[in-house]
């Protein structure tokens, strides 16, 4: 039934697109106002310059937009009439354009090109900088400014994300979006070697532009993941000559790094090559407390001490954009790397056990690591026809990662300085993965859009697991081959997308329908065990847009997703993580399928804005990680389906100037999350209402010089088995600008008051945990940044938009 719907759904949708395209009375309706705003002075593109469209009549205002990054607009949908129109920007005088007159016969008003002076009297040195909004929202996503987030400046993504609306950071770096890890990170529109959370990790804040937040994606991105796409667009300069842009970065505690990226164009040919590296520590203390009951023994663990992490890492990209003809366009990308996450820890542990009354007092050293080598290979072309929007284009990416993990413990009893017990653990494996896009863009008429294509991904993937235990009498590790294990995983997913994009007088509608098929195999090594899933899967999605007078603007969309359960989820045996914990995996687990739904209003006022979404998620299959009692005072973590989430909220941002010295954007995220679940006769219901707020001020103290203090709020949230408690935080940075802004320096504080400790607990009949993890505070740190050439950054049009794909879901 489900092939039927999708089907005739699909046919549907290309008739709709033959029967538009073939009728030309139908586009002889569409009344279109068009232009291409510029500087006067500089002869450049002034992008987000209002336009908006006023009756003659009585000076209402019937509709508006903003010019793009070309300086470019375009107003459809006007009825017949007598208009006048009003260009206006920050800093410049107002364009006013009377007797617009919009009858059957004019179908295109152009007014051109449209330049603008400033409006400043002055006649001593003048400067106008516009700076874009840290948050902009758009019909399907929003885009941050990464420029304005100062206070995350000497860091890496995982940082600017903390300042972003419907983002939360744990203490790790570990991002969830609305509540959900499972979402799907793209560099420039193309999937990462890296998993999620690493590829934020690894980019460093120095060499983002913007991040742009998708949580409804339309039928054209991969549907992986449950919270969405977040796609990072890094610096690229497209003028002639010879730019470049150098950083320097140092902190407390350690940290230093820097990265550097030059550009040079001739003509129709732009090569780029950039390099990091970063030393990034995040030093800490941990307190834990442990309950586990078994065979009628319960064993009450404490244990508190140092607990500190560093990632260190450094990656070299290199690019060529070749424009062939002003139609054809052809790009290759190269990006390797190599990245470590590493940690040390000294605790002590007190351990009791009831009822023997028994009290053993314990030194615990650990050291882990994990890191790798990586690169990515990813060749674009594009053509565009001589219509308007009419385009194909196609995408090949390569990947290669390999991985190395370990864990190592080691026990002293009575302050001996020979270890009495430990555990040494691996885990190693190669990952390869190919990935090609075909997509087809044509216009039908003035106001519609059909689009299709193809995807096909790739990856094969080894995990090999081992266990070592200490051995007193040689004084060393022994590896236990019969705990030790080995595992191939094996998956082929192809898709093929249509969507259809139209408008109806101020109605705005996008129909899009997405099936794929997936094979996948896993292989147990060990007994040559196979798990086997060969199944298909079908994603509708459907954006509304209404457009209301004034620049006011109602949003709703509706998207299927799927989120497939990561690598090691599925692994069926035991593995060792340290010597307090283990996991087990399960092959048979589904993948969670997710309905989202959101409803959003955007509201802009001459230098403010407000945007509230509201959103509500059902997410089927609900995967939770359940902690039980493997062994006394050890926890197993296990996999499974327990039930379904529901999340119902609200984000709202709202961005004001409220002096010319003092710029304020507040954002909230209120929503009630709720799981409902049963495994093995057990309830794991639980609800909680969460909510977290943001507030950035930003204040222009004296000419080249801001300052900006960030605080933030996050409130309890529960899980299937616990909860996680609230926390808080509050940032400063200051940034000043030298030699005609080429130079700048900014020194940032992150977590002033100490306050951003995380505490998690979770529970079950037979057992109690609880964690607390304080990082060491406050952090301080100093970047200094050179623009050679005065590089400018700028987005290009036509930019990939194809979505990627969790590298560990199968």
């Amino acid at each position: 039934m489900k092939i039927k719907l999708s089907m005739i759904l699909m046919g549907v949708l290309l008739a709709l697109s033959s029967v538009y395209a073939s009728d030309p009375e139908n586009a002889a309706e569409e009344k279109v106002v068009k232009g291409k705003v510029s500087d006067k002075k500089t002869k450049k593109p002034v992008e987000y310059a209002t336009v908006a469209v006023y009756k003659k009549a009585d000076d209402s205002v019937v509709t508006g937009t903003i010019s793009d990054e070309n300086g470019e607009f375009k107003i459809k949908g006007l009825e017949p009439g007598e208009f006048y129109i009003v260009v206006s920007f920050l800093g410049y005088d107002d364009k006013r354009f009377d007797d617009i007159i919009v009858d059957k016969k004019r179908s295109v008003v152009d007014l051109g090109d449209i330049i603008m002076g400033s409006n400043s009297k002055n006649l001593d040195e003048v400067e106008v900088v516009a700076e874009r909004q840290s948050v902009e929202f758009k019909i399907d996503k929003k885009v941050v400014s990464v420029g304005k987030q100062m206070t995350s400046a000497s860091l890496s993504a995982v940082e600017v994300l903390e300042n972003v609306p419907s983002i939360r950071v744990d203490i790790e770096g570990n991002v969830s979006l609305r509540g959900s890890t499972g979402f799907t990170v793209l560099i420039d529109g193309k999937p990462t070697v890296l998993d999620p959370s690493d590829a934020l990790r690894q980019t460093p804040a120095s060499t983002i532009e913007n991040i742009e937040i998708i949580t409804n994606p339309s039928a054209k991105y991969q549907p992986d993941g449950t919270g969405g796409i977040i796609n990072i667009i890094t610096k690229k300069n497209r003028m002639q000559g010879v730019q470049g842009l150098i950083n320097l970065k140092a902190g407390k505690f350690g940290q230093y790094g820097g990265d550097i990226l030059l550009n040079w164009r001739r003509k129709d040919v732009n090569f780029y090559v950039g390099g990091d590296y970063n030393e990034r520590p995040f030093p800490g203390e941990s307190y834990s407390e442990r309950h586990t009951t078994s065979n009628g023994i319960t064993t009450i663990q404490q244990s508190y001490g140092d607990n500190d992490r560093s990632f260190n890492g450094g990656s070299f990209r290199a690019g060529l954009d070749w424009d062939i003809t002003e139609k054809d366009y052809f790009s290759i990308g190269l990006r390797t790397g190599k990245y470590d996450m590493d940690g040390e820890s000294s605790q002590e542990f007190v351990t009791n056990t009831i009822p023997e009354s028994s009290i053993r007092i314990e030194d615990n050293e650990s050291e882990s690591g994990r890191g790798g080598n990586y690169y990515s290979l990813t060749g674009n072309y594009q053509k565009k026809f001589e219509q308007e929007g009419h385009e194909l284009s196609a995408q090949l990416n390569y990947r290669y990662r390999d991985g190395d993990e370990y864990n190592k413990n080691w026990l002293y009893e009575n302050n001996s300085t020979n270890a009495s017990s430990g555990t040494y653990t691996t885990e190693d494996g190669p990952s390869k993965r190919w990935e090609l896009k075909v997509d087809y863009t044509k216009p039908v008429g003035v106001k519609d859009r059909f689009e299709a294509g193809f995807q096909g991904r790739s990856s094969n993937s080894d995990d090999n697991t081992t266990l070592s235990l200490f051995d007193t009498d040689i004084n060393d590790f022994q590896l236990q081959p019969n705990r030790s294990n080995a595992i191939n995983y094996i998956r082929n997913i192809y898709a093929l997308y249509t969507i259809y994009n139209g408008e109806y007088a101020k109605l705005g509608y996008q129909i899009g329908l997405r099936g794929e098929y997936t094979k996948r195999d896993i292989t147990n090594k060990q007994d040559n065990q196979e798990f086997t899933i060969d199944r298909w899967d079908y994603f509708p999605t459907v954006h509304l847009s209404y457009q209301l007078p004034a620049d006011n603007q109602i949003m709703a969309s509706y998207s299927r997703r799927i989120d497939r359960p990561r690598g090691f989820y599925l692994e069926p045996f035991i593995t060792w993580e340290d010597m307090y914990n283990v996991r087990m995996g399960d092959p048979s687990i589904d993948p969670e399928y997710i309905d989202a739904m959101e409803l959003g209003f955007l509201k802009k006022w001459d230098n403010s804005q407000l945007s509230l979404e509201g959103y509500y998620r059902i997410t089927h299959n609900k995967v939770e990680r359940i902690q039980s009692v493997y062994q006394e005072g050890i926890l197993m973590t296990s996999f499974a389906n327990v039930g379904t989430d529901y999340s119902l909220g609200i984000d709202a941002t709202y961005n004001v100037p409220l002096f010319k010295w003092w710029e304020v954007n507040v954002m909230g995220n209120l929503y009630n999350y709720k799981v409902e679940g049963t495994m093995n006769g057990r309830s794991y219901d639980n609800t909680s209402f969460n909510w977290s707020s943001r507030l950035n001020n930003t204040f222009k103290v004296i000419k080249k010089i801001q300052l900006q203090l960030n605080g933030d709020y996050n409130s309890p949230t529960v899980t299937s088995q616990g909860e996680t408690k609230e926390y808080y935080s509050l940032n400063g940075a200051v940034r000043m600008d030298f030699l005609d802004r080429k130079l700048s320096a900014v020194v940032q504080v992150r977590d002033i008051f100490g306050t951003a400790n995380r505490v998690s607990i979770t529970e079950d009949d037979n057992f109690y945990n609880y964690q607390k993890w304080e990082r060491k505070s406050p952090f301080v740190s100093f970047t200094l940044s050179y623009r050679l050439n005065n590089f400018m950054q700028k987005r290009r049009n036509g930019g990939d938009e194809g979505g990627g794909m969790d590298d560990e879901g199968f």
